[in-house]
């Protein structure tokens, strides 16, 4: 018997390109093309956690909407370890889009971070969506680490900036990768 190839989604960092994620997505959904799993390295998590927790369309319009006031206010300076806490976005993200566990998404997801200390990959695949967003895209310098099961984590694109093992690792046959 014939079973279907699982698809699966890895979305790739890199900054505020990351936002073509989301037109990836769309052209994907017009050729009938529906990723059964998706994951992500910073940026990438951030646009995957949205697509897997059933939220892209409201992301997507939050997104088009941004402005330089609307990111600024997410701005929580901190001088010790980064520049900024990022715990206003991620606020913002729990409150605004959904903070489900990774276990109870509409579909897989996992994103990708990086172990401050040993410099080791870490796959984050059960949990707060949130947090897990938040630990992808802790870029070193610029958000302070995250704290997850008493590891300090950083911006998953150090170690694996497009996670195609983790895809399949998930159970991907194919994976479409988006490098940006």
């Amino acid at each position: 018997m014939n079973r279907k190839p699982v698809i699966g989604l890895a979305l790739g960092s890199g900054s505020a390109r990351g936002w073509a994620h989301i037109g990836v997505i769309r052209a994907l959904e017009q050729a009938g093309i529906k990723p059964d799993l998706v994951c992500g390295a910073s940026i990438g998590a951030v646009v995957g956690a949205a697509y897997a927790l059933g939220e892209l369309d409201r992301f997507e319009q939050w997104a088009l909407g941004l402005t330089g006031r609307t990111v600024f206010s997410f701005m929580d300076f901190k001088l010790a370890g980064g520049m900024l806490k990022g715990e206003r976005v991620i606020e913002f993200f729990r409150t605004r889009f959904s903070d489900r566990p990774i276990e109870a998404l509409d579909m897989p997801f996992a994103a990708v971070a990086t172990g401050l200390h040993s410099g080791s990959e870490v796959w984050l695949r059960t949990g707060s969506t949130a947090d897990a967003v938040r630990a992808s895209m802790a870029l070193p310098g610029l958000f302070t680490p995250a704290q997850r099961d008493g590891r300090l984590l950083v911006d998953g694109g150090l170690v694996n900036p497009v996670p195609v093992s983790l895809a399949r690792a998930m159970g991907a046959d194919i994976v479409i990768a988006v490098d940006l």
